[in-house]
């Protein structure tokens, strides 16, 4: 092979190789398999992409479910094309492969179908939930079988190419069903499954079906014998047909719009009835050319940063084939793993444009619905007639004009109804309170409306409190500010700002207890010493007080913003790695000592990252299960002082203003509910020694 090493003298006038040539070690096959697809779901998913740009009629997936053993295996058979030898050679393992650069283009071989494959890394998705791929095929009468063996691969050395090996199993792949020889067709099977959490069949084929738009007609796809529905799901409301915006056409219960030239979209936006436990599934997923290109979002172009009211109950689906034409890499508006998109290409800007405009109006449809429910109810509550009863017919006009409009409120159920009814009543003697209901009464009917949900989120009772400790977290916000900005250590500076006001890094969080031992939980924990001994790395979880069961585990590192002299503290690749081991032994030892495993998900805060840090932390950050994120300290104190200062506002309208100008502060400031608490009763930030 050219290119073969040879020694360098330490003078170096002789030349070390006869020529330079660019290599490829195994690892690579680590970083385009393993980190692009690290779900079942996205390994399974681009499987069955494999089976309909081979033409398959049929897609039958054999899974596991459940807790997985040595001997669990994932066996995905299509009856497409298949692969001669030949063909399995210069095709399927050619990795980076740019198959639409090729005869047909973006078609199928018989020009059926919009193929879905494009940068030939798919095949290596496998490596994100097994160790070895067996691959069974068989076309023109000819049987093809060999293995892939991904610890092999991924140690190969970058001056030798990998020899597949022998398959265990090298009969032709059948019908799963019949047992029946098909004509032609291929059989992936999947083995030493790297996957440890349990399994659950509801989630893995709901999102397996959200993730394909292809019809019963063009391909079935089957789950141990069942067959995959397209993806729906009991809404509340659906837009369209219980509401659609002027001028827009509808189709079959779907939206149907230009937003340019050649760039059609069809869409439907839903609100179910209660918050959907699974957040995998809230937002709007984009599809293209019959597939997900984009998990569900809320068209923000940096995702998880921010939120809208109501995303808990939303759901929907938006088609746009053009987002997956072209043929070379600088066409391609889909990142790599093929489930997001490239968010930031300007090429995208109108359309985020135009979804953020489509999600505000369908999030104020919802809100003007909910309303003419709510007031229908309140027309029909027998817990409001009994309470009222026990004033005059003058104090009942005057509450039932209260509760009319507290009925508007988009979050108030019929029973939030009541409870807020009745704090009203019980702080009706209060001079302050008094005065901001009759203030309220006064004003136009959309401030009273935008005033009481201000009343709800915030409580009528002790508002002064609430203003004075506003102030205060702000005060404490400039400090930690002034802290990171002449170099504050993380042990101890802050390690006990954060002990002492853990909202810092997250509002919704508040604080319970601290020194819980990671160590007890099976989580390695070796602390960094920089140049001075001193600690570099600290551990926070989010851990219950018994008898509480644990529903959410966050994880968190943080890192200090600058040393003495002023110097930025970059975070590097090795840290973020060990930080990522930390999540993940943290999630394991949830799963192993939980009945029902608890979400962990992680969140490392330094001031700056190294290159390949970030490269690191952006492929981490696509990951699901479990969730990571990560913050500059820049960031994390300005969503903080933004929130509190939205809510000193409000405050100080309500607490020391008169009430006319809260009012008036209420018609004008945008919405400030502040963002959702999670699932978990844990909403604590401990310390780990």
């Amino acid at each position: 092979m050219t290119g073969e090493v040879t020694a360098t003298p330490p003078d170096g006038n002789q030349p070390g190789v006869d020529r330079l040539v660019l290599k490829f070690g195994g690892s690579l096959v680590e970083q385009l398999g393993a980190q692009l697809y690290p779900s079942v779901t996205a390994t399974v998913a681009e499987l069955v992409s494999n089976a309909w740009d081979a033409e398959a009629g049929n897609v039958w997936i054999s899974m596991p479910f459940g807790t997985w053993t040595t001997d669990s295996e994932i066996v995905v058979t299509d009856d497409g094309l298949g692969m001669t030898r030949v063909e399995a050679q210069n095709a399927y393992l050619i990795v980076g492969r740019k198959r639409r650069l090729e005869a047909n283009g973006e078609m199928s071989a018989n020009k059926l179908r919009h193929v879905h494959g494009r940068k030939g890394i798919g095949k290596l998705a496998a490596f994100g939930t097994a160790k070895i791929l067996d691959c069974s095929t068989l076309k023109d009468g000819q049987p093809t079988a060999f293995r892939l063996d991904y610890e092999k691969i991924r140690q190969l050395d970058p001056v030798a190419d990998y020899e597949v090996e022998k398959a265990d199993d090298e009969s032709p792949p059948v019908d799963p069903h019949t047992g029946v020889a098909l004509e032609h067709g291929t059989r992936i099977r999947l083995t030493g499954l790297l996957q440890k959490r349990s399994l659950g069949e509801e989630q893995f084929t709901r999102s397996m079906a959200r993730r394909f738009a292809i019809a019963t007609t063009e391909m079935k796809v089957w789950i141990n014998k069942e067959q995959l529905s397209r993806f729906d799901m009991t809404v509340q409301y659906r837009f369209p047909p219980d509401a659609t915006p002027d001028g827009v056409a509808t189709r079959d219960r779907w939206a149907v719009e230009s937003i340019g030239p050649g760039r059609e979209v069809r869409w439907w936006i839903g609100f179910t009835a209660k918050p959907l436990e699974d957040e995998t599934l809230q937002g709007i997923s984009i599809l293209a050319n019959k597939k997900m290109a984009q998990r569900p979002f809320l068209f923000e172009r940096s995702q998880g940063t921010e939120g809208q009211l109501g995303q808990e109950y939303l759901v929907g689906e938006v088609q746009a084939d053009w987002i997956d034409t072209g043929v070379d890499v600088e066409d391609d508006l889909i990142q790599s793993n093929r489930d997001q998109l490239q968010l930031e290409d300007d090429r995208l800007s109108d359309f985020i444009a135009w979804g953020r405009k489509r999600l505000a109006w369908a999030l104020r449809e919802r809100n003007r619905l909910r309303q003419e429910d709510a007031v229908n109810k309140f027309e029909a509550s027998p817990a409001l007639t009994e309470l009222f009863d026990q004033f005059t017919k003058a104090e009942q006009k005057q509450y039932t004009k209260v509760a009319v409009t507290l009925s508007k409120v988009p979050e108030i159920d019929p029973d939030g109804l009541v409870t807020v009814m009745r704090s009203v009543i019980d702080a009706r003697s209060d001079v302050a309170v008094r005065g901001l209901i009759e203030e309220i009464e006064a004003s136009e009917e959309g401030v009273q409306t935008r005033m009481w949900e201000l009343v709800r989120e915030f409580g009528l009772i002790d508002a002064r409190r609430v203003l004075s400790i506003i102030e205060g977290r702000l005060e404490t916000i400039d400090k930690l500010k002034q802290a990171l900005a002449s170099g504050a250590r993380e042990v101890p500076e802050l390690h006990n700002a954060v002990r002492e006001d853990s909202w810092l890094l997250d509002p919704r969080w508040h604080y319970l207890d601290d020194e819980v031992d990671m160590t007890k939980l099976g989580v390695e924990f070796e602390p960094e010493e920089d140049e001075d001994g001193s600690r570099l790395d600290f551990m926070f979880g989010l851990v219950p007080h018994a008898p509480a069961l644990v529903d959410e585990v966050v994880i968190v590192e943080i890192k200090r913003g600058a040393y003495k002299d002023g110097r930025v503290r970059v975070a590097n690749e090795g840290e973020v790695n060990k930080f990522h081991q930390y999540v993940l032994s943290a999630r394991e030892h949830a799963i192993r000592a939980n009945t029902r495993a608890p979400r962990v998900r992680g969140l490392m805060i330094a001031q700056d990252y190294t290159s390949n840090a970030n490269r690191v932390r952006k492929s981490l950050e696509t990951v699901t299960d479990p969730q990571m994120e990560f913050k500059t300290w820049d960031r994390v104190i300005d969503e903080t002082e933004r929130m509190h200062l939205g809510w000193l506002q409000v405050s100080r309208g309500r607490s020391g203003e008169p009430a006319a100008a809260a009012a008036a502060t209420a018609a004008v400031a945008p919405p400030l509910t502040p963002a959702p608490t999670p699932t978990a009763a844990i909403n604590e930030t401990e310390p780990v020694k």
